[in-house]
C-alpha cells in the first residue's frame, strides 16, 4: 500500500499540515496486514463480560516440612461461571531430597490438579533419590461454578526426613472466564 499523500495535493501546492492530513487518514483507513506491519485492533461487544484474574506471591513460602501435610500457597475467591484455571511455582529444597507437589483445587474438589516432582540434596541422609535443587510445578484445570467459590493452590511434600521444601517468590495463578466451557476428562 503507498502511504504517499496524493501528487494532486502537491501539485496544488497544498500545506504540509494538509500533506501530513491526508497521509495520516490514507494510513487510518488502511487495514493491517503482515505487509503493513500493523496490528489490527477491535472492541468487544459492551454486554461481553470477560473477568481474568491473576495474582503473584512476592516472597518464598515455607512449606510445612512434616511430610504429606498441604500449605496454601494462594487462594482467590471467584464469581460463578466456567473458569480455567493455571498455576505456576517454584519447589526448592536444600534439604535431603524428597518427592514433593503442588494442586490446585476448589471447596469441594481438593485436587482438581496436582503435578508432583522430587527435589532436594540427593547426597544427604534420608534423601529419596536423585534431583534437582529446584523444580517448576504447573497446574491447569477447568471448573464450572454453581456461586462464588474459592480456588486455593496447596503444596506438599511427602516424608520427615528433614527435608525444608519452599516455593520461590513469583509463584501465581491465573483464572480465565469463559463463556462457554466444555470439559472431558479422560478415563
Amino acid at each position: 500500500m503507498n502511504h504517499r499523500p496524493p501528487k494532486l495535493l502537491i501539485a496544488a501546492g497544498a500545506t504540509a499540515a494538509a500533506i501530513l492530513a491526508a497521509a495520516t487518514a490514507a494510513i487510518a483507513i488502511a487495514p493491517a496486514t503482515a505487509a503493513t506491519g500493523r496490528v489490527a485492533t477491535t472492541r468487544a461487544p459492551a454486554a461481553t463480560t470477560v473477568s481474568d484474574y491473576w495474582e503473584q506471591t512476592h516472597h518464598g513460602i515455607n512449606i510445612s516440612t512434616t511430610g504429606g501435610v498441604e500449605t496454601p500457597i494462594m487462594s482467590r475467591t471467584l464469581p460463578a461461571g466456567h473458569w480455567v484455571l493455571h498455576a505456576d511455582q517454584t519447589m526448592a529444597n536444600f534439604g535431603p531430597s524428597d518427592p514433593g507437589g503442588c494442586s490446585i483445587g476448589d471447596t469441594s474438589n481438593h485436587n482438581l490438579n496436582t503435578h508432583r516432582t522430587i527435589v532436594g540434596d540427593p547426597n544427604l541422609a534420608g534423601a529419596r533419590g536423585p534431583s534437582a535443587f529446584a523444580a517448576v510445578l504447573s497446574e491447569t484445570a477447568a471448573v464450572s461454578l454453581r456461586a462464588s467459590t474459592k480456588i486455593t493452590v496447596f503444596c506438599e511434600h511427602d516424608d520427615s526426613n528433614g527435608a525444608t521444601p519452599f516455593i520461590d517468590p513469583n509463584a501465581d495463578l491465573w483464572a480465565h472466564r469463559s463463556g462457554k466451557l466444555v470439559i472431558t476428562q479422560l478415563p
